[in-house]
């Protein structure tokens, strides 16, 4: 067998053996590149940053919200002054009757006075108490609401912060990821093509070798 014929069939297994070797060398080499890359994720993932969610502040107001008109008094100062002012000049006209000698038609008509004067007073206070009633109903009203609008301002906090936080860290970790994956694909396609080199190499020493086994292939 001629050295001519020797190296032909071991020449595509040594080049595929040579080029396995060289693309295994530069995926060993990517491995620090992957490991740096995936430091990287685990660093967004350990140490990312609340969001701020301004919800629990939003909440704490709630304590602040109240009903204005829950202790409104009745002003009954005014109508009692009232009511005493009409009994003093009830007995004070009663007196003038006494000492003039007028007649009772005349004090019967003045306790008529005296008495829808106080019917009076009493109506203002039931009128206030109905005012009150009312206003505290309408406060109550407005408290609730207020309550419900700070609800709602709460939950749209948390679904903001939410919303940031994964809009934000997902962004970072898609490029890191990406960078990650890049990387291992490429180690993976030079691991391939070392093996397919080789595998060629392989498959053309053995088609050389046949071909020099066989009648008139010259291997001598």
């Amino acid at each position: 067998m001629s050295f001519a014929v020797v190296a032909s069939i071991a020449a595509p297994l040594i080049i595929g053996g040579i080029t396995k070797v060289m693309n295994d060398n530069k995926a060993e080499a990517m491995n620090n590149d992957i490991q740096a890359a995936q430091g990287v994720i685990n660093d967004l993932l350990d140490n990312r940053e609340d969001v701020y969610d301004a919800s629990g502040k939003i909440r704490a107001m709630k304590s602040m919200v109240s009903n204005p008109y829950a202790n409104l008094g009745v002003a009954t100062q005014a109508a009692e002054m009232q009511a005493e002012e009409a009994d003093i000049s009830l007995a004070n006209t009663l007196e003038t009757i006494q000492a003039t000698g007028m007649g009772s038609g005349g004090a019967t008509a003045l306790a008529m006075a005296a008495a829808k004067s106080k019917q009076g007073v009493s109506a203002s206070i039931e009128k206030q108490e109905a005012d009150n009633q009312k206003l505290k109903a309408q406060g109550e009203q407005q408290k609730q609401q207020q309550l419900m609008n700070l609800e709602s301002q709460a939950i749209s906090a948390e679904e903001r912060a939410a919303q940031g936080e994964d809009a934000r860290v997902q962004a970072q970790l898609d490029r890191a990821y990406g960078e990650s994956d890049f990387l291992r694909s490429r180690q993976m396609g030079l691991e391939d093509a070392g093996n397919a080199a080789l595998m060629a190499g392989i498959t053309g020493s053995t088609s050389a070798l046949t071909a020099g086994l066989s009648p008139g292939g010259g291997l001598t």
